[in-house]
């Protein structure tokens, strides 16, 4: 957890309008962090198992999935739940393995005649 001293330290390195930073390094290093305890969270409500099952495709689905949705909502408001149904919906509806498998034998039967 911050101490106040450092929350007030973010707040006065957070950009401006223009993009522009008082303490680049401080809010990048912060940022970092977020992202590093984004990507556990994915960890702990995935598995390892599920992660690494994953094709490219998939993986590159999933990553802009949950981009989107850590982008709409504060990762500390984010379910377990909403992080599996981001990723039910990438494996099973929008590039399930077998439809994937499937596509890449016909682009290679295409290509032997």
């Amino acid at each position: 957890m911050l101490s106040k001293q450092e929350l007030e330290e973010i707040i006065r390195a957070w950009p401006d309008e223009g993009g522009n930073s008082s303490n680049p390094e401080l809010y990048n290093h912060w940022i970092e962090m977020e992202r590093d305890h984004c990507r556990a969270r994915i960890r702990y409500a995935l598995g390892l198992h599920r992660i690494e099952g994953l094709s490219d495709r998939q993986y590159r689905l999933l990553e802009n999935s949950l981009e989107k949705l850590f982008a709409r909502k504060s990762h500390w408001e984010i379910t377990d739940e909403e992080i599996l149904g981001q990723y039910e919906i990438v494996t099973e509806y929008m590039s399930a393995l077998s439809v994937e498998n499937y596509v890449e034998a016909l682009k290679n039967r295409e290509k032997l005649h």
